[in-house]
């Protein structure tokens, strides 16, 4: 008897080892999961501020190239066409071709280069503006809300800076808190 129960406590020896691997896996995994969740929770407390500054930099470039459009109009000696809507885009501070600016030029107003951006002039002023940090779609040239871009940012908390779309309206100006 007592051969037997010495087997067993060699058994139960060589059975400790997996035992402990199993339960430290398991404590792992479980902080992984909850590490990841708290990071991702802990991103989507920022994304208001995200929104902020990415607004901001779309408020930005839409001074930058009107200042700049009304610019190049001063040297023709003409006025800025306001017979139809027109969309500058650009890059940094370059903007591609288009009917407003015919070729690229270097906006002296704007110094971050990271950013895509569009402008939108209607009745020869800049009236709207987006700003991201990869290119802007057509479709994504409408106007949102604060809350809505929020929102979309928060679908993915880890590709945030992709996903964020700054967006200015000159209309509404400073009261854009929505």
């Amino acid at each position: 008897m007592s051969l037997q129960s010495e087997n067993d406590k060699e058994i139960e020896k060589k059975k400790s080892p997996l035992k402990t691997l199993v339960i430290v896996f398991i404590v792992l995994a479980v902080l992984v999961v909850g590490g990841f969740w708290f990071l991702c929770e802990a991103m989507k407390m920022t994304t208001g501020s995200k929104v902020n500054t990415r607004n901001a930099t779309a408020q930005t470039y839409l001074k930058a190239v009107s200042a700049q459009v009304e610019d190049a109009y001063k040297e023709k000696g003409e006025k800025i066409p306001a017979d139809k809507e027109y969309i500058i885009r650009g890059k940094g501070q370059m903007n591609n071709p288009c009917e407003l600016l015919e070729e690229n030029v270097t906006n002296r107003y704007s110094s971050d280069t990271r950013y895509y951006w569009v402008v939108k002039f209607k009745d020869g002023n800049a009236c709207e503006a987006w700003a991201a940090l990869r290119p802007i779609k057509d479709s994504e040239l409408r106007y949102y809300s604060r809350k809505e871009l929020i929102d979309k940012s928060n679908e993915h908390p880890l590709r945030q800076d992709k996903l964020v779309v700054g967006y200015y309206s000159a209309v509404e100006g400073a009261a854009y808190t929505d």
